[in-house]
């Protein structure tokens, strides 16, 4: 009879009451990891802020500037992938893996990978990209140019045509002609 159906309700209600604790729990859980997950992004931006103002090969963007604007708008999809975009036209795509990407007014985008890589495309075709862990600048320009900028600070043109210079730390000029003719020019010897 009656201690069964007072029994049954606090068995309903003590469930709801657990349900509605796990709920809670999740969602500070959620908070705590989304807390941490912008925390990681902060360090990355500003990992990847450092690189973009110390590698005069990129082009300004948006991550070098430190920024309280807030998203208009976001939408996340079922994939995890969230893009936010705001008031200045900026637009910036979270993927799931952690890599950002950001999409300026202007068409300039710049890819920010979880590895420490990025990638910048300008409008015009030029592409520049780092290397994190080579700490190596590739360009490729839109006349089909690749430079290549290394740690060491040795420095490589390569030609459409073939033609290869390649420019020591010391100032040294390599020059690799497509026939395989080699010239080399000393920091001393130069123009």
């Amino acid at each position: 009879g009656g201690d069964d159906d007072g029994s049954l309700y606090e068995r309903e209600a003590a469930l709801e009451a657990a349900a509605v604790r796990a709920e809670m729990a999740a969602a500070a859980s959620d908070e705590t990891l989304m807390g941490a997950v912008d925390s990681m992004q902060l360090e990355v931006r500003q990992r990847a802020a450092r690189i973009l103002q110390r590698n005069g090969y990129f082009t300004e963007c948006a991550s070098m500037r430190p920024s309280s604007e807030r998203p208009v708008h976001e939408d996340m999809h079922p994939d995890g992938k969230l893009e936010r975009t705001y008031r200045s036209g900026r637009a910036e795509i979270l993927y799931a893996t952690g890599t950002r990407k950001e999409v300026l007014p202007s068409g300039l985008q710049t890819v920010f990978f979880s590895n420490g890589d990025i990638k910048q495309t300008a409008v015009d075709g030029r592409v520049v990209y780092y290397y994190a862990e080579a700490e190596t600048t590739h360009v490729s320009e839109p006349d089909g140019m690749q430079l290549y900028h290394f740690p060491n600070q040795q420095v490589e043109r390569h030609f459409q045509d073939g033609l290869k210079e390649i420019t020591f730390a010391d100032g040294t000029l390599k020059i690799i002609h497509p026939n395989g003719q080699v010239e080399t020019l000393g920091h001393n010897e130069r123009g």
